[in-house]
C-alpha cells in the first residue's frame, strides 16, 4: 500500500507542506488506469495533470532530433507531470506505459481549487515559480543566445563562399554519428566516455565537420578528377581552417558544443595508424568524436556520387569500411558499425539528395 502523504511530501512541488495541506491534496487525487503501450503524456502537448504511479511502470522518452531516447523508467511511488500544474508549458517528455498501469492523478482544475483554499500551498507554489523559472530563463536564454550568436559570428565569413557537400550529406552523416555513438554507449568500454549529453552534442556539431572547405578554391573542390599533390595539400588545410573558425566561436561562447565541433573539424581526417592529417595523431590520441565522424564521413562519401567518382554499392562500401579497421579507423568502432550496418543503410536511403 502506497504512503501517498510521504510520496507527496518527497516531491519537488509539495515538499515542506504541512500534514493538513498534504491530506487535502491526497483527497483530490483520482484513480485512473491505463493499458499497456498507452501514451499518458506526449512531448509537446500542453500539460495539465500530475500522476503518481500506484502499480505498473512507464517509460519516459524525449525526441532528440534524430529519434526517441529513453530517459528513465518509473514504477510505483514515482511522481511525474507535477510542474504542469503550475505552468502552461508543453510537456518536455513522452510517458508511455510498459504494462497495465494504475495511477492517482491530480488535474489542473482540482489543483486550482486547492490553491484557493490553502494559503500554505499557494505560498509554496509562489516560491517555486519565482526560483525555478527565473533560474531557468536566465540559464537557458544566456547559454543558447550566446551559443547561437557565436555560431552566427563564425559563419558570417562564409557568405561569399560555397561548400560542395549537400544538405542530405550533412543530414546523413549526423545520423550515422548518432547511430554509432548510441551503439557504443551500450558497450562497457565506453562507459563514462559516451553519455547522452555527448550524443546530443555530436548530433549538433557533426554538420560543421567540413565547414573549413568554404575557404578552399572551387577549382579544387569541384575538380572532376583526382587532385595532384599540391592541390591535395591545399585541400588538407580545410581541417585547420574549420578549427580556426571554431576557435573564434569558442572565444565568443564557451559552449561545449563548439569545443566538440573544434575537435571534429580538426581531427576527423586523422587515421588510426597515424598516417592521417593534419597532425598525424594515432589510436586513442584521436578524440572520440573525431573517430566517430571519420567513419560516418567516409562511409557516406563511398556511397555518394561525386564529380570525380561514381557511387559505390552498399555491400562494397561496407567491405571497404571493414578493411579500414585498424588502419584508417578505430577497429572496435568499425566492428560495432559493421554489426549494425543495416541501420546505416536505412539512413542513407532515408536522406537522399533532391
Amino acid at each position: 500500500m502506497l504512503d501517498v502523504l510521504s510520496i507527496l511530501s518527497g516531491s519537488d512541488l509539495f515538499s515542506g507542506l504541512s500534514a493538513r495541506s498534504l491530506e487535502r491534496i491526497a483527497n483530490h487525487l483520482k484513480p485512473v488506469r491505463f493499458d499497456q503501450d498507452v501514451v499518458i503524456c506526449r512531448e509537446g502537448d500542453i500539460g495539465r495533470t500530475m500522476y503518481i504511479i500506484v502499480s505498473g511502470s512507464v517509460s519516459v522518452s524525449s525526441d532528440m532530433g534524430w529519434g526517441q531516447r529513453e530517459l528513465d523508467r518509473k514504477g510505483p511511488g514515482s511522481v511525474f507531470g507535477e510542474m504542469a500544474l503550475i505552468s502552461n508549458d508543453v510537456r518536455s517528455a513522452t510517458v508511455r506505459t510498459l504494462e497495465p498501469t494504475e495511477c492517482l492523478q491530480l488535474d489542473n482544475e482540482s489543483f486550482d481549487a486547492l490553491l484557493d483554499k490553502d494559503l500554505d500551498l499557494a505560498q509554496r507554489i509562489a516560491k517555486i515559480m519565482t526560483r525555478r523559472f527565473s533560474t531557468l530563463v536566465h540559464k537557458t536564454s544566456s547559454e543558447l543566445l550566446g551559443a547561437y550568436r557565436a555560431l552566427t559570428f563564425a559563419l558570417a565569413n562564409i557568405t561569399e563562399s560555397r561548400d560542395p557537400e549537400t544538405g542530405a550529406h550533412l543530414e546523413r552523416t549526423r545520423n550515422y554519428c548518432v547511430l554509432l555513438a548510441e551503439a557504443l554507449y551500450r558497450e562497457e568500454r565506453y562507459k563514462g566516455l559516451i553519455t547522452p549529453q555527448f550524443i546530443d552534442g555530436l548530433y549538433q556539431a557533426a554538420p560543421l565537420h567540413d565547414v573549413g572547405k568554404v575557404a578552399i578554391p572551387d577549382a579544387i573542390l569541384f575538380k572532376p578528377e583526382g587532385l595532384g599533390p599540391e592541390e591535395f595539400e591545399k585541400m588538407k588545410i580545410h581541417t585547420l581552417i574549420g578549427a580556426s573558425m571554431m576557435e573564434k566561436v569558442i572565444r565568443q561562447s564557451g559552449a561545449d558544443l563548439f569545443k566538440m565541433a573544434y575537435r571534429i573539424c580538426l581531427y576527423h581526417h586523422e587515421w588510426w595508424n597515424g598516417t592521417g592529417y593534419p597532425h598525424g595523431l594515432a589510436g586513442e590520441n584521436i578524440p572520440l568524436e573525431a573517430r566517430i565522424m571519420a567513419l560516418a564521413d567516409v562511409y557516406d562519401a563511398l556511397l555518394s556520387r561525386r564529380v570525380y567518382k561514381p557511387a559505390m554499392a552498399m555491400r562494397e562500401a561496407a567491405d571497404k569500411i571493414q578493411h579500414g579497421a585498424g588502419v584508417q579507423f578505430d577497429p572496435n568502432m568499425t566492428l560495432v558499425m559493421i554489426a549494425n550496418i543495416s541501420r546505416f543503410e536505412d539512413v542513407y536511403l532515408k536522406y537522399q539528395d533532391e
